[in-house]
This record gives C-alpha cells, structure tokens and sequence, in this order.
C-alpha cells in the first residue's frame, strides 16, 4: 500500500527514508537554531521544544516551526491589540479604525471612508475566493474544462 500521497508537503531531499516511520526528519536551519537559542536561555525551555518538535515530526501533517512561531505571534498582536483597543475610544471606531478625536464632523467622515474601504476590501477578498474556486474547478479537469479542450480540438482538426 503506497502511502506517498498522504502526505503531499512532505516532498523533496529533506524528507528521505528515516526517523518518523519512514518519513524522515523535517528539521530545518530555524529549527536547530531556535533549538540552541531555547537550551541557551533555559534549558527546560530547549526541552519543550525539542519534545514539541519529536512530536509534531510524528503527526501526519506536521506544522512548521515558523508558521506556528509566525501564527502565534498574529494571534498575540491582535488579542493585545484589542486588549488597548478597550482602553482607548471604546466601541465607537470600528476594528482597526483609527481611534475617535473628539471632533463629531471628522469622526463621522473617517467613519464613512473606513466603512467604504471595508466594503471595498470584503468586495475584493469575494472576487480572490471566486478566482480561487474558478482555478480549482479548471484543474479539477472538469466537464465544462473536457468539453471545451475537445472543442479547441475539433476546431483545429
């Protein structure tokens, strides 16, 4: 039984026969040097890592290292952003508005132009996820994407 294709990220020279039930370490230059950093600092810290980083190898889709560092950090600067955000304007500026001044004439305008930039942005962000869908049912191959490769084919015979 081929179980190549269960795991699709795991592609090229680093991934090789090995540790892992055959699918080879995935350590990566980030990876060993966070490793020393952690042992450096603190060496109960290296070794969460290095027992994170046996783990995670193990796992059928395994994380990167500097995804989950860069995910970990969005997660921390929005939680803390909206964490200053109770303490500044309040609920009268919208998520990541830019806060109230105190004059009503200009607040009311940048509110104006902050809700038309949202809506220009969901407008865009649904056009992106269209194309993505549009590119996924073209490589799918289709009937539509069969029907008009035979097309473009009886047109040139």
């Amino acid at each position: 039984m081929n179980h190549s294709n269960d795991y699709p990220n795991q592609t090229g020279p680093a991934y090789g026969h090995g540790y892992g039930g055959g699918r080879g370490w995935r350590w990566k230059p980030l990876d060993i040097a966070l490793l020393v950093v952690a042992f450096i600092v603190f060496w109960p810290l290296g070794l969460v890592v290095l027992a994170w980083k046996i783990w995670n190898d193990r796992q059928p889709n395994p994380q990167d290292l500097e995804q989950v560092l860069r995910v970990g950090f969005e997660r921390l600067q929005a939680g803390f952003d909206s964490m200053m955000a109770s303490f500044g304007a309040g609920a009268a500026a919208p998520a990541g508005a830019p806060p109230v001044t105190g004059n009503e004439a200009f607040d009311a305008h940048i509110r104006e132009d902050w809700a038309r930039l949202e809506a220009d942005r969901r407008r865009i962000e649904e056009e992106v996820e269209a194309f993505r869908a549009f590119l996924a049912r073209e490589r799918s191959g289709g009937r539509e994407t069969y029907e008009r490769f035979r097309a473009s084919r009886e047109g040139r015979a």
